[in-house]
């Protein structure tokens, strides 16, 4: 499944439209977020090709895209298009030399606590534009959480906390 996002990504680089094509899939994915039933009607036997050829030619955006799109129906992938977008987003931070980082706090951070924390790991991913994803989780008590690629830097209260509780 992901050969099909793989194949397209080094079809985008060669053509020079990774940026263009990126906000493709950024548009779709939200289209099919607002309209689920469109991903269930191109994944349903009852639709020809032609007619789900067709509906995606409807859709204003790129022809390099559209013809992805049809290639994931003919092949009955549409369904797995989260997924796809997913592995799409991952490539094109790496080609991009993006580190998407997710931050969890108890209280969201300051424009000034984002540069600074941005600045401290920068030494850790040289070379690389650090993006930030915050979210809050109040039951962490203070501190910071940073997750990359399954790996964590936990400087939370709570994990204080818990090894305290551990070697007690």
């Amino acid at each position: 499944m992901k050969q099909y996002v793989h194949a397209f990504h080094q079809l985008a680089l060669e053509k020079e439209k990774l940026d263009v094509l990126n906000y493709q899939f950024d548009e779709f994915k939200q289209m099919v977020d607002d309209y689920p039933s469109w991903l269930e009607m191109m994944n349903s036997p009852v639709l020809s090709q032609k007619q789900k050829d067709e509906q995606i030619d409807a859709l204003p955006l790129d022809p390099t895209f559209l013809s992805f799109l049809k290639v994931l129906t003919r092949k009955a992938q549409m369904r797995h298009f989260p997924e796809l977008y997913e592995e799409w987003t991952h490539l094109v931070r790496v080609t991009q030399k993006i580190v998407h980082l997710h931050v969890i706090s108890v209280k969201p951070l300051t424009k000034a606590q984002e540069a600074r924390l941005i600045e401290t790991l920068k030494p850790r991913y040289p070379e690389q534009t650090i993006t930030l994803h915050q979210t809050t989780d109040p039951e962490l008590i203070g501190g910071i959480k940073v997750l990359h690629q399954g790996l964590s830097l936990d400087r939370t209260i709570l994990r204080e906390l818990e090894e305290l509780f551990i070697t007690i």
